[in-house]
């Protein structure tokens, strides 16, 4: 846990963005997404964390095989009648190469709409962006929702795509 905090700090520190400082936030997120569901590899359906003083924490499993993984961690909230997710992070789990992945955040509505990078999702400089943000949307979990039981949801929900 001591290693995690050095490279979580040497991660936000960062001045120059690489392959290497992306590939090294990927391994992190992969580790901070154990430490909060440990047994993650057999969940196939919606799960719940719940914390009494907290909002549930939401687990939705998108797309499940054995070697990867598509999921959201989010909160629900009801607003004006409508279920929205917060945050919208949409990220994928390589099992075997022990990485995770942050797919989108806010596909559908972009919250930054003249972000200087929104044209170029390719660039190295966003995709540490969005992963950073999912390091950091992490720690905030692991530390508020550190000991909650995850149960099974059983909802019926919609298929995406992933490309």
């Amino acid at each position: 846990m001591i290693i995690e905090q050095a490279q979580s700090e040497l991660i936000y520190y960062k001045e120059k963005v690489s392959y290497s400082n992306i590939c090294d936030l990927f391994e992190l997120n992969f580790k901070k997404i154990f430490r909060l569901v440990p047994l993650l590899p057999s969940i196939k359906n919606d799960s719940i964390a719940v914390k009494s003083s907290l909002k549930d924490l939401y687990l939705i499993c998108h797309d499940k095989s054995p070697y990867t993984a598509s999921y959201s961690l989010t909160h629900k909230t009801k607003t004006q009648g409508k279920i929205i997710y917060r945050p919208d992070i949409l990220f994928k789990i390589y099992f075997d190469a022990k990485l995770l992945e942050v797919i989108s955040i806010c596909k559908d509505t972009r919250i930054n709409n003249s972000h200087p990078l929104l044209d170029n999702c390719s660039d190295f400089a966003f995709q540490f962006e969005l992963n950073l943000f999912m390091l950091r949307w992490l720690d905030y979990c692991l530390d508020s929702y550190n000991g909650a039981k995850w149960k099974q949801k059983k909802e019926k929900k919609k298929k995406i795509n992933l490309l």
